[in-house]
């Protein structure tokens, strides 16, 4: 006998537990639905929703768990892709903000010249729509509490390169975590340099005055607000900025402050790390493997009057260009036909024992 026999069933559709829906938003200040931007409206269940934007390279926007937003949301609102933000840093005129931005796949950070092309800040990959492969909802009536999103996203040209990026995007009905699988394919004829950066943007109610970063390793780089001078890495220096500030108000304009870590992998060789908020009694985490991505950038901007935002950036590659990054992972390359896999793993905990165990993972940051 089957087991939506023998169960049951307190409700008619799944949605009202939890589930995936298609949908087209309007942009903040648009002219309605028909300029909207195609999106699947996930809601695990478990107090944690969020957005995926797939005319935005399937990334993740707006995120929520019960009544508190995770993410930091830009001014500009939630818009349809184009490529005329893809020069230049005019990607900040057509950024949304949100959980998680992919920035590449070619280049991430700065703009900058490879192989003759020009490269805009962070990449094109927000500004590329995506195909939807799958899309498959939870069915607890017959065992199944998984839900998942397939997505391919295609960055190519006439002659080349074509990087082709496949996504599956996984939840558990009942679970506040979010599982990403990527794959980052050479689809052209001649090898190509392949950067690949999770810009994870969190904001106010979690990240709030006294919030804590969790993460370990060692630090490469620190920036200040302009014109300040590079300071000397000391373990209470860089302690000290582990704990976030009231807004600031050198933290105005493009004034942003951070570094670049060297991540230390526990014992089965992943990094977790994240933020603790003690006064809401959240914590948000990030589990990846190391060996895919063995740097992080902390980057942040604490604006009095907007813009209070963090990021934190697992990636791989080079943030700066191979002139100044001597990283021995700074440079990618991927040979025709081949791949490069990457795993990325949110999980907000909301229980004393939970957010301890997630604590041990904390740990200084020394100089590199």
């Amino acid at each position: 006998m089957s087991k939506s026999a023998t169960t049951p069933a307190k409700y008619d559709n799944v949605h009202q537990i939890g589930g995936m829906t298609l949908a087209k938003l309007a942009p903040a200040f648009g002219d309605g639905l028909e300029q909207g931007v195609r999106s699947v409206l996930v809601n695990t269940g478990s107090g944690l929703r969020f957005t995926v934007a797939l005319d935005r390279g399937g990334d993740i926007v707006d995120a929520f768990f019960n009544q508190h937003s995770l993410a930091y949301l830009s001014a500009v609102g939630l818009r349809l892709p184009s490529h005329a933000y893809t020069r230049g840093f005019d990607w900040l005129f057509n950024w949304p903000g949100g959980l998680m931005t992919c920035c590449g796949p070619h280049t991430i950070g700065g703009p900058r010249q490879i192989d003759g092309l020009e490269h805009g800040l962070h990449g094109r990959h927000s500004n590329l729509p995506a195909d939807v492969e799958m899309m498959l909802n939870p069915d607890p009536l017959h065992g199944r509490k998984e839900m998942l999103l397939s997505l391919v996203v295609r960055d190519a040209r006439m002659f080349g390169p074509v990087l082709e990026l496949r996504r599956q995007i996984q939840c558990v009905l009942g679970e506040p975590s979010i599982r990403v699988f990527d794959q980052v394919t050479n689809r052209g004829d001649t090898p190509v340099d392949h950067n690949w950066l999770y810009h994870v943007n969190l904001g106010y109610p979690l990240l709030d005055e006294g919030a804590k970063f969790i993460y370990r390793g060692k630090a490469e780089y620190w920036q200040l607000p302009k014109p300040d001078p590079m300071p000397k890495l000391t373990p209470a220096f860089l302690r000290h900025r582990k704990t976030a500030p009231a807004p600031l108000c050198e933290d105005c304009g493009s004034n942003e402050r951070g570094m670049i870590i060297e991540v230390e992998p526990d014992s089965n060789g992943r990094a977790h790390v994240g933020l603790v908020n003690s006064k809401l009694g959240l914590a948000f985490e990030l589990d990846f493997p190391v060996s895919a991505m063995p740097r992080i950038a902390n980057w942040q901007h604490y604006g009095p009057n907007g813009s209070y935002v963090t990021g934190i950036e697992p990636f791989a590659g080079s943030l700066f260009g191979l002139d100044t990054d001597k990283h021995p992972a700074a440079h990618q390359r991927l040979n025709p036909g081949e791949t490069k896999r990457y795993e990325l793993t949110f999980t907000v905990h909301a229980t004393k024992q939970a957010i301890a165990q997630f604590v041990k993972h904390d740990g200084d940051v020394t100089a590199r």
